[in-house]
This record gives structure tokens, sequence and C-alpha cells, in this order.
């Protein structure tokens, strides 16, 4: 009679805990936000032509001086 293949039992042990899963889900879905924000960010000083030497702040032009006259 041949031999037949005999799967080795398996070792009991106890299933991972549930707040594992829940922070790995928190972790992954808050470094994903903060990839997209920077994204955005990217996209949007892009397409706006602002960039780090001129960030578009000192595109309009200075109000006019206000003058008083001395006059008494």
């Amino acid at each position: 009679m041949r031999e037949q293949y005999v799967r080795p039992p398996l070792v009991p042990r106890e299933a991972p805990a549930a707040w594992r899963a829940v922070w790995a889900f928190r972790l992954t879905a808050l470094v994903l936000l903060a990839l997209a924000a920077l994204v955005l960010v990217l996209v949007y000083r892009s397409l706006s032509g602002a960039t780090s030497e001129d960030p578009g702040v000192g595109a309009l032009p200075p109000p006019p001086a206000l003058t008083w006259s001395a006059s008494g």
C-alpha cells in the first residue's frame, strides 16, 4: 500500500486584534488625504502661475498714497 500525504497540524493562534486594522486604515487614509492635498496645491500653483519666486501676492498695484495738506 502506498503512503499518502498527511497535512501537518495547524498551529492554533489568536486572531489579530481589530484595533490594528482600524488604525492601519486610518493611517492609510490620512497619508492618502495628505498626498491628495499636496497634489491639489501643486496643480493650483502650476495653473495659477504662482511660484515660490512670485507667489502672486504683490501682483496688484499698490494702493494710492494718502496725501495730507497742511493748510491751516
